[in-house]
């Protein structure tokens, strides 16, 4: 099981971060509240209930992997190194000037970076029916070029994804 070059050309073509601060209609499974600046994106991002609400989507996948597809589950590991190197040749160098453009902190870099990872998981893992995919969710708003950075309220369907 390898990686697909369609989502590494997806991710390849996104327009980083050209719609900051503009709301855009996505087609997603997920309430949306928009915020207007950098600094706020960076409070939400920041925040430990992020960084936990996207590590459980993370082990949402590889839980439901591991217990309804233990085959395909078996190449994970090789499959996130695979996609932890394409980020970081060639993701992680775009972020760094975004990074370094809006005096923003070394954070960023690793939830951009890891929500990307989380769709490449989720991608190559297409073909296990009723798979997760939240991660693909915040590809398309990445794609539209926005900043998913936080999440407000209870889990989905309930609360709101905060988005720059």
């Amino acid at each position: 099981m390898k990686i697909e070059s369609d989502i590494l050309n997806r991710i390849n073509n996104i327009q980083w971060f050209v719609n900051c601060g503009k709301s855009i209609e996505y087609d997603v499974h997920l309430n949306i509240s928009y915020i207007d600046s950098w600094k706020k994106a960076e409070k939400h991002y920041k925040k430990l209930s992020w960084e936990n609400f996207t590590l459980d989507a993370n082990n949402d996948l590889a839980a439901f992997l591991r217990n309804k597809y233990s085959r395909e589950y078996s190449n994970w590991n090789s499959i996130a190194a695979e996609g932890r190197s394409f980020i970081n040749n060639e993701l992680v160098p775009k972020l760094n000037v975004v990074k370094e453009q809006n005096e923003l902190d070394q954070d960023f870099i690793g939830n951009v970076s890891g929500d990307i990872l989380g769709a490449i998981m989720e991608h190559t893992y297409k073909n296990c029916k009723n798979r997760p995919t939240f991660f693909l969710e915040l590809l398309r708003i990445y794609e539209g070029g926005n900043f998913p950075c936080g999440w407000e309220g209870g889990k989905p369907p309930k609360g709101n994804l905060v988005v720059f």
